[in-house]
Parts: structure tokens; sequence; C-alpha cells
């Protein structure tokens, strides 16, 4: 089904979106509860359930970073304006172009935001809107 591994592939995208570490953000590290949720035209609500993981984020990487797999993306803008990052990108995955721009605001222990994927014409040029919140829940587990 399209729908629900593009809400796949937007989750992994967003988490991949912030690799390089982000300063001066108003951002207390920890374990969050990150969910996302996709909506798009034609599309009945709740058709896709809201995804959620849990990540331990630090100072160093304050946006969860996991291999969204099977793409090329290549962000061609990003800015950050107070606790607010906005950004655009191109991808490719397996062959099929796609656009995304959005914005992330953090107020220390969450965060939230939007990002808006265009699909090219092989996925009939849908546009997927996800709207993306965390919550610190604790402190990081450290590992042995």
């Amino acid at each position: 089904m399209l729908s629900k591994s593009a809400a796949v592939f937007m989750l992994m995208l967003c988490l991949v979106l912030f690799s390089n570490p982000v300063w001066g953000l108003n951002f207390e590290p920890g374990m969050y509860e990150i969910t996302s949720k996709v909506e798009m035209p034609g599309m009945p609500a709740g058709a896709v359930p809201p995804q959620t993981i849990t990540q331990c984020l630090t100072k160093q990487e304050p946006v969860p970073n996991k291999d969204a797999g099977g793409q090329t993306c290549v962000i061609k803008d990003m800015n950050q304006d107070g606790n607010t990052i906005t950004w655009k990108m191109e991808c490719d995955q397996q062959g099929q172009k796609m656009t995304s721009e959005g914005q992330m605001s953090y107020n220390g222990d969450s965060f939230e935001g939007t990002s808006t994927m265009n699909m090219g014409s092989q996925a009939g040029n849908m546009t997927m809107t996800t709207l993306i919140s965390g919550k610190r829940i604790g402190d990081c587990q450290q590992s042995d």
C-alpha cells in the first residue's frame, strides 16, 4: 500500500533530516518519545496511524538520526532562527524524485514541526504533510 510505505518513508526521512548537530536551541537532552502523523489529500482520517518511536537525543544530536534506507536525500537549504529550523530537501527513492520542505521548533523538553513532501509523477504527484512532535520522557539509559 503506497500510503503506508509513504508514511514510513516520511517518518524515516524526518528522522534522517537532522544528522548534523544544531547548537543554540532551547533543547534538553534525554529520552524522547517522537510521534509523526501523516496527512494526505483524499486519504481518510486514520488511514495511516501515527508512528511513535523512542530515542535518546543529545546536545550533539538533538534530532533523531535513523537510516531511512532506499533513498538519497540532499538538503538544499537549512536555516536556524532562534529555536526553529527550516529546510528544503530533494530525495530520490528508488528512482522516484521527491521534494520536501518543513520546519521544527524546540521548546526545552519538547519539539514540534511539519514537513510537506511533494511526490513525483510516478506517485501521482501526491502531497503528504507530516506532523512531528517529541516529548522528553526521562534520562537516556546508559549502555554497559
